[in-house]
């Protein structure tokens, strides 16, 4: 910078030296909102507002496996993930934190892997449902919602998302663990055991109006 431009710059008011401050740092903000916005999934505002209205806690849940969310984990979901692996591309992917199967935060061949041997025994009837996505989900498959973990003697409830699916024509049953499920207003409610060790895992089993079944699994926090 010249001595001239120094000199200049010395002489300028404060309170404009704060206002160039503050449009530059309003610039900054809009540009990081505008970037953010772009990579919110369709609808994220609707969806939000979904569960906005439920308990503390309560996620959406996306189908384990299932990439490009159209309902179901097969042939097609293991083709996206191995072109992922491979050239380190999401085309196709909507949902790719239903690509880390083994549950560590990243996609690697350790994730095919898994895929496969799930796919190897044929048909996947009742896919795992999850509620970690920290590798982001579009949740174009939005019918679902639970907590993603429970406390001794606390309380599990899982919604249903999408209007076809009720507790009048959709059911939740308790496959293993120490809890037991009740229908509330509206939602399924897992009672999780008061002395239900810490670590320990509770299946429930879903069915859908469609006939389409699901499992979800979530482990016993300590009480706090």
């Amino acid at each position: 910078m010249s001595a001239n431009a120094m000199k200049r710059q010395s002489l300028m008011p404060a309170s404009y030296k704060a206002v160039v401050t503050l449009v530059c740092a309003w610039a900054v903000f809009l540009a990081v909102a505008e970037a953010q916005q772009k990579k919110l999934p369709p609808g994220y505002e609707k969806k939000r507002e979904a569960i906005r209205g439920f308990e503390s806690g309560v996620v959406p849940l996306f189908v384990l496996g299932d990439l490009n969310e159209d309902g179901a984990v097969d042939q097609q979901d293991l083709k996206l993930l191995r072109a992922y692996v491979a050239h380190a591309g999401g085309s196709g992917i909507s949902c790719l934190a239903a690509a880390d199967l083994d549950d560590n935060g990243a996609i690697s061949s350790k994730d095919v892997a898994v895929l496969e041997q799930i796919l190897a025994k044929g048909v996947v009837k009742a896919p795992a449902l999850s509620a970690h996505s920290r590798l982001g989900c579009d949740f174009k498959n939005f019918f679902i919602a639970a907590r993603p973990q429970g406390i001794p003697g606390g309380t599990v409830p899982i919604h249903f998302l999408d209007p076809r699916f009720t507790t009048q024509n959709s059911s939740v049953a308790l496959a293993a663990g120490p809890a037991t499920v009740a229908k509330a207003s509206g939602a399924y409610v897992v009672q999780v055991a008061k002395n239900a060790p810490s670590g320990s895992i509770i299946i429930v089993s879903i069915t859908l109006a469609n006939s389409q079944k699901y499992s979800y699994s979530f482990s016993v926090a300590p009480a706090p």
